[in-house]
This record gives structure tokens, C-alpha cells and sequence, in this order.
């Protein structure tokens, strides 16, 4: 079943499209690049955890462990990073969805 607010933001989806296309543009690579960013953390966490669950005997002496980890911490940096301009760029495309109704 279709919401209201569901096809209120089709429809605005729509009307952006036509007066900015380039910001129904952004919004979308927004959308595509969070995917990513989550598919990429959730590949991050199953890494670290078959480390955990493989390591033998005390892990501070497992240099692969020890290398995953912070492989793994960098990359969620990054990621993390990544997240906050799109949620910024995000906050700005909504701004100019919010003039577009009014």
C-alpha cells in the first residue's frame, strides 16, 4: 500500500527533476554511495570477527590479526568520513527540496 508521504516524496522527486536535475542527481549518487559505504563496513565487521574467531593464543602476537585490524580501522575512517559529506550534501539537497515545495 502506498503511503501519502511515499508519493509526496515521489511526486517531489519528480518535480526536482525537472527544475534541478542536478540535484535529483546528487541525491541519488547519495543514495548509491551510502549503500556502498554500508555493504562495505558490514564486509569490514565480518572480516574482523573471522579474525576473532580464528586467532589462536594471545591476539597482540597475531601480526595478520594485528594487520586486519587496523587495515579495518583506517578503511571505517574513511568510510566514516565519506558518510558525513553525504549526509551534509544530503541535508543540503533536502534544504532545496523543503524551497521547491514552498
Amino acid at each position: 500500500m502506498i503511503t501519502s508521504e511515499g508519493l509526496e516524496d515521489q511526486l517531489l522527486g519528480i518535480v526536482v527533476a525537472k527544475e534541478r536535475p542536478e540535484l535529483e542527481d546528487e541525491k541519488n549518487a547519495l543514495i548509491l554511495q551510502s549503500a556502498a559505504n554500508k555493504k562495505q563496513l558490514k564486509e569490514i565487521e565480518d572480516k574482523i570477527l573471522e579474525v576473532l574467531s580464528t586467532s589462536e593464543g594471545n591476539i597482540l602476537e597475531d601480526e595478520t590479526a594485528i594487520k586486519v585490524l587496523s587495515s579495518s580501522k583506517t578503511l571505517s575512517n574513511e568510510i566514516s568520513s565519506k558518510q558525513a559529506i553525504a549526509e551534509e550534501t544530503e541535508m543540503k539537497v533536502n534544504l532545496s527540496d523543503f524551497v521547491i515545495r514552498f
